[in-house]
């Protein structure tokens, strides 16, 4: 105690430097730790600038591989009803293609049947006159067969 006494300036002076360098010490601290502080901050930053841009481009990857994907489908869609038009205008010239050949070969047919009719027409005419003049054959040759008989008892 004498000696704070003896030289009172001297041992504030020893605090207040003590005191500033203490002062100092945490100011340094304070320092470090907002400079940590701040690169922890900015290191938080760049990884979440880092994952947004990434999931902004997996978001946009996806938007274009659906974008490609509808397209394709699209396409194929598009193929899909060209084939199947196709098909129904082929089905459809088979179908008109099948009908003439039936309308042909009723036709010819028909003709067929025709001929076939006139021909039997014919041949029927033909026989009921050989059958008529058959039978007028018979017809004289029964009058004169009559007559023969008839002469000989006339007598």
């Amino acid at each position: 105690m004498g000696k704070t006494l003896l030289h009172p300036k001297k041992g504030s002076a020893l605090a207040d430097n003590a005191e500033l360098l203490l002062a100092q010490r945490e100011l340094r601290h304070l320092h470090g730790t907002i400079s940590a502080l701040r690169a922890e901050l900015e290191r938080v930053q760049a990884a979440s600038d880092a994952a947004v841009q990434s999931a902004v481009a997996v978001a946009q990857d996806e938007a274009r591989q659906l974008r490609t994907t509808a397209a394709s489908l699209r396409d194929e869609l598009q193929a899909l009803q060209i084939d199947k038009e196709a098909a129904v205008q082929a089905a459809i010239a088979a179908g008109n293609d099948e009908t003439r050949q039936l309308h042909g070969t009723i036709q010819m047919l028909r003709d067929d049947m025709e001929r076939l009719r006139q021909e039997h027409t014919g041949q029927l005419e033909k026989q009921t006159r050989a059958h008529q003049d058959e039978l007028r054959q018979l017809r004289g040759a029964v009058a004169s067969l009559r007559e023969q008989l008839e002469k000989p008892h006339a007598r």
